[in-house]
């Protein structure tokens, strides 16, 4: 037998355990139970893979029927399915779908929104306003701040932010060639014992935004506006610099000649 906690209004919200089991270990109980698409509130319903839970509600829309247990919800029709195992796998209870709460939540419009809105920030230079961007998200909650955070740890929402700023880094003919001939110029100019720091670090947070290091790690900090500027400034002052310095000591020689 399988416990699965749930908070629902009928309990008044408060946590209450429900009982999943096996349909052989049913069977010993001497209880009897019906096809889940067959229930009524209180019955004890087997799902199509072999789980029986009590049926906790049967909806009424027109001509639809919405069933509800304590492991998930599904519609009765001729192709509709209710397992157990994905819904308890996935820990979603509350939906017909049975994918994971993150899976479902990085596809709707609010997460869109809040993904824009932080990448907005990057793309401009600025240190992201997780207070406004949580409000863009779950205006609803108490701290706004901390349920748009959590947002963005997710993998679904690390994917999606990562592949939108490789389009825009793209659109700014970005990608992992330049990077390549950027850290190799950022070399180049560091063999000479000049200061390259600023292009390598520059190179280096490209890099984790396109996802050319082994361990895919989310930048949540800040990203430039337009970093080819900035790396090609830099480059163009380290080089100036260079030739000023060699400048400088070709006239010491000469002034010792």
């Amino acid at each position: 037998m399988i416990k699965i906690t749930r908070r629902l209004k009928a309990n008044n919200f408060e946590s209450t355990d429900y009982e999943v089991y096996p349909k052989e270990e049913f069977k010993e109980l001497g209880k009897k139970y019906k096809h889940w698409n067959k229930c009524s509130p209180g019955d004890w319903g087997i799902s199509d893979d072999g789980y029986v839970a009590e049926c906790l509600q049967r909806n009424i829309y027109g001509t639809s029927i919405e069933m509800v247990f304590p492991y998930g919800r599904q519609w009765v029709s001729k192709t509709g399915k209710l397992e157990f195992e994905p819904h308890y796998h996935s820990k979603n209870y509350s939906n017909v779908s049975t994918k994971t709460y993150s899976e479902l939540e990085s596809t709707r419009d609010r997460a869109e929104l809040a993904i824009d809105a932080f990448l907005a920030y990057k793309t401009s230079g600025q240190r992201p306003d997780f207070e406004k961007i949580g409000k863009i998200y779950r205006p609803d909650q108490k701290n706004p701040a901390v349920a748009v955070r959590k947002l963005f740890k997710t993998k679904e929402v690390k994917k999606i932010m990562t592949d939108k700023l490789k389009e825009i880094l793209t659109d700014k003919e970005i990608d992992e060639g330049f990077v390549l001939d950027t850290i190799k110029d950022a070399i180049s100019v560091a063999k000479v014992k000049e200061d390259a720091a600023n292009m390598i670090r520059a190179a280096k947070e490209l890099s984790e935004f396109l996802d050319m290091k082994p361990k895919n790690k989310q930048v949540t900090e800040s990203l430039e506006m337009d970093m080819s500027h900035q790396i090609a400034d830099t480059y163009e002052k380290q080089t100036k610099k260079l030739k000023a310095t060699q400048t400088r000591l070709l006239d010491e020689e000469n002034n010792q000649d």
